[in-house]
């Protein structure tokens, strides 16, 4: 590549960084340093554009050869920096520490990057005539006087505002009296005189997360993990925000960070728990709780924790047990109390369930997340109580934005319940606005990530492996919301079977096996070495049996099973695959009618999204017949609903099974659902929900012309 080619491709990738398309910018960049890699502002440019997109550690190696390159330029080694912080890197930090102490900086600069990662955060600026003063403003605030607090703190910072100390002790007395919008701007000053007031900074970010500005939350414990990376508050409050956006890699890193320096500190502890539970480990999760309940074997939302990590992992006695413990500990906790609820239902046991949920509605009357799970086994009624009380809540200016969402959930099923459907929309518009702002979601990425999944797979060669297990599960795959509990349901009712729900192991080996850790990009398959994809399908096999040691085989309804398929099929040759298909129109209503596990399904919240999203789901399920052939079964939704039992029969068939008539008892089955249909699948078969869409039709107008040519064929010009 001469002079003149690098020039041009260089101006390229940054038009396409201009344009706000930094996938694009950065592939540029990459193919200009494949090349050419001793060009420290390629370097540079790249490792920024990196950091933009939360891959703090790809960052840090493109800033490194930047460093090494230019190692007179100050911003390259702030970068490297930056970095280095976000990623929670130790070996990464003491890498970045020894190239410091010989980088040629002005010594001033060098010695206030290498402060950054002490082990305590910088204390602030504070001349010492101040301090009385400033300890009188602290004991006033705690002693509960902090209107006195608040006055005493307003007089002073106007005598020095250069003093950054004193607008954060402004704001604890702002919030002690609930002063919340005020508290907020004083944070905001106190961090303009010192952008590097790691303390003020996380406390900016509590307070914005309060108020629901998240964007503003995100930015400043951003700012605090950078201005003191071994400041455990910052790096617990920084994994929390992440992993509420879906950044689930760089914030696994910052919580274990922060639970490996601080092992007795129990937000440190529970976040790492949350955020590994956030990213479906269930079983690290609850590892990651029970030590957090030893490190505080008194405080019950450990034990809570712990409980629902135990359920997911079909540990239900144990689970009971731990919301026990929980319980005798603080008889009114109601993390515990609404999650017994929760196991209660999605064992069948609605009666019971029902006494924890009103229970809880008493402790805690302004969590919507309540309503919204006690009304999905609960048929509201027009002259049912819960009906006004829900619409009370949902009025009350106290409610939070999240709360408001899941009661508008809630509130858009009663409207159904009671077939009020002018109203339904009503409440399921804003509950879905109220999601998208607090989840941001870019269709264009799943786009892109479907086409680099293709692109990952194609070509390969899936025939059978020498030494593959026999281990043969039946995946049940499809959209949400499509009839996958349903035919996981029916399936499960056979003798043989036993329903493994969304396990979630298979998704996560098989994506394992392609993806290049924190790149956003994918090697391909056929670049896998045959012995990583007997070894995918050995331990998929090790952890279904310790999950269901008693159960000959399983069957496992994980949701994005279809995106791998062909791992999946080398990895398991005797597995069997059914894809869940149902009127688009219906499936996608559904979705918008639900909320889906944080982090999870962010494109459902909005119309023309799921439209979009609907699309790529049939382009990689025509990518993978078209593959892997008959190995790929579908199964119409729509067409078992109508006619139960022949296509149940033919269903039973696809499985390779041998037909019983407890198929058709399907819900007699007691076996444990943890999905949104948990109560439906309790009861025997029913078309209600069948065009469902066409009560909708006029609000749903652009999720139609969304699906363009994916709405069935015979509803074309209707």
């Amino acid at each position: 590549m001469d002079a003149a080619q690098l020039k041009r491709r260089y101006a390229a990738a940054m038009a396409e960084a201009a344009a706000g398309r930094p996938a694009e910018a950065l592939a540029g960049l990459e193919a200009i340093l494949a090349a050419r890699p001793d060009l420290p502002e390629v370097q540079f440019k790249a490792g920024q554009l990196n950091l933009a997109g939360w891959r703090p550690s790809r960052a840090a190696a493109h800033f490194a050869a930047a460093a090494r390159l230019n190692p007179g330029e100050p911003a390259i080694w702030e970068g490297w920096a930056e970095a280095v912080a976000l990623a929670a890197d130790r070996e990464g930090e003491r890498a970045l520490l020894a190239a410091l102490r010989k980088a040629p900086l002005d010594p001033a600069r060098r010695v206030a990057l290498q402060d950054r990662f002490a082990p305590r955060p910088r204390a602030a600026t504070l001349p010492p005539a101040l301090r009385p003063r400033l300890e009188r403003i602290a004991a006033l605030t705690a002693a509960g006087r902090a209107a006195e607090a608040e006055a005493l703190a307003t007089a002073e910072a106007a005598r020095a505002p250069g003093v950054a100390i004193l607008p954060n002790l402004l704001a604890g007395a702002q919030l002690r009296q609930g002063k919340r919008e005020a508290a907020l701007v004083s944070l905001r000053r106190a961090v303009r005189i010192d952008p590097r007031f790691a303390e003020a900074l996380v406390n900016l970010g509590q307070v914005a997360t309060d108020l629901g500005r998240t964007d503003e939350a995100a930015a400043a414990f951003r700012a605090a993990v950078v201005a003191a990376p071994n400041h455990v508050p910052a790096l617990v409050s920084l994994a929390g925000a992440l992993a509420r956006a879906g950044h689930l890699v760089p914030a696994r890193a910052l919580a274990e960070k922060a639970a490996d320096m601080a092992p007795k500190d129990l937000k440190a502890q529970m976040m790492l728990a949350g955020v590994l539970g956030r990213g479906q480990d269930h079983q690290a999760a609850a590892a990651a709780y029970a030590r957090a309940a030893a490190a505080a074997p008194d405080q019950p939302d450990p034990h809570a924790g712990l409980a629902q990590k135990l359920a997911e992992l079909g540990r239900d006695a144990e689970a009971m047990a731990e919301y026990d413990r929980a319980l005798a500990l603080a008889p009114d906790n109601t993390l515990a109390i609404g999650g017994k609820a929760a196991l209660l239902q999605t064992l069948g046991r609605f009666d019971e369930a029902e006494t924890y949920f009103r229970r809880a509605f008493v402790l805690d009357p302004l969590n919507g997340g309540n309503y919204r799970l006690f009304v999905t086994s609960h048929k509201v009624t027009p002259d049912d109580p819960i009906l006004p009380e829900m619409e009370a809540r949902y009025a009350d200016p106290a409610l939070s934005e999240a709360s408001r969402m899941d009661l508008g959930f809630a509130l858009a099923k009663a409207m159904e319940d009671i077939r009020a459907h002018d109203r339904v929309f009503t409440y399921l518009r804003p509950a879905n606005q109220l999601m998208r702002k607090a989840h941001p979601y870019d269709i264009a990425t799943r786009d892109a990530d479907v086409e680099a999944v293709i692109a990952a797979f194609r070509g390969a060669d899936f025939g059978p492996l020498a030494d593959a297990t026999d281990y043969a599960p039946i995946f049940v795959t499809g959209m949400p919301r499509s009839g996958t509990t349903l035919i996981e349901q029916i399936i499960s009712s056979h003798s043989a079977m036993t329903g493994a729900g969304e396990a979630a192991v298979a998704v996560r080996k098989a994506l394992a096996l392609i993806e290049r850790p924190g790149t956003g990009t994918y090697r391909r398959y056929d670049q896998v070495p045959a012995a990583e994809v007997l070894a995918m399908g050995r331990a998929y096999e090790a952890e279904m049996r310790a999950r269901f040691p008693e159960a000959a085989r399983v069957t496992d309804k994980s949701i994005q099973t279809y995106m791998y398929l062909g791992a999946i099929r080398q990895a398991l040759p005797n597995a069997r695959v059914i894809v869940v298909r149902r009127d688009p129109r219906d499936n996608l209503l559904s979705i918008y009618k639900n909320k889906f596990a944080e982090g999870t399904h962010l494109y459902a919240y909005d119309l023309k999204d799921l439209g979009r999203y609907y699309r790529s789901f049939l382009r990689m399920v025509a990518f993978w017949r078209e593959t892997l052939g008959d190995w790929v079964q579908e199964v119409s939704y729509d067409r078992l609903v109508a006619n139960p039992e022949p296509e149940t029969r033919k269903l039973i068939a696809a499985c390779g099974l041998e037909w019983e008539d407890a198929c058709l008892r399907f819900h007699e089955n007691d076996r444990k659902v943890r999905t949104l249909s948990v109560y439906q699948v309790r009861q025997p078969i029913s078309t209600a929900s069948a065009q469902g869409w066409r009560r909708h039709e006029a609000d749903l107008a652009e999720l139609i012309e969304a699906l363009g040519d994916a709405v069935p064929e015979d509803d074309h010009g209707a």
